[in-house]
């Protein structure tokens, strides 16, 4: 599906450049080209993306779960937010680590 969906926005990426008129044409073309390579993208790395890391501790995603919310209100604060979420990160997995010996 993601291959298909991910053909069919760069068809209309295509389209709206050649026949698109003036600015809407160009916007409208390059997201639909964003898009393309996104859901491309998607698609190629889909098996990896099925199992979860092994290394990845499994509070990894919640905590850039909540990164990305914070961002999303308050983008100013990405400058403290980039430490804080490779610290909370760091902690959980050296906490899995002792909890394992």
């Amino acid at each position: 599906m993601a291959l298909v969906l991910a053909i069919i926005m760069l068809i209309a990426s295509l389209l709206a450049w050649w026949f698109g008129s003036g600015s809407t044409g160009e916007f409208v073309a390059a997201a639909c080209g964003r898009i393309g390579l996104v859901m491309g993208a998607l698609w190629l790395a889909w098996p990896s993306l099925k199992r979860p890391a092994k290394w990845l501790p499994a509070s990894a995603p919640v905590i850039g779960v909540i990164a990305l919310v914070v961002l999303a209100a308050q983008p100013k604060l990405i400058i403290p937010a980039i430490p804080i979420v490779g610290g909370l990160i760091t902690v959980s997995a050296l906490a899995r680590a002792f909890r394992r010996k």
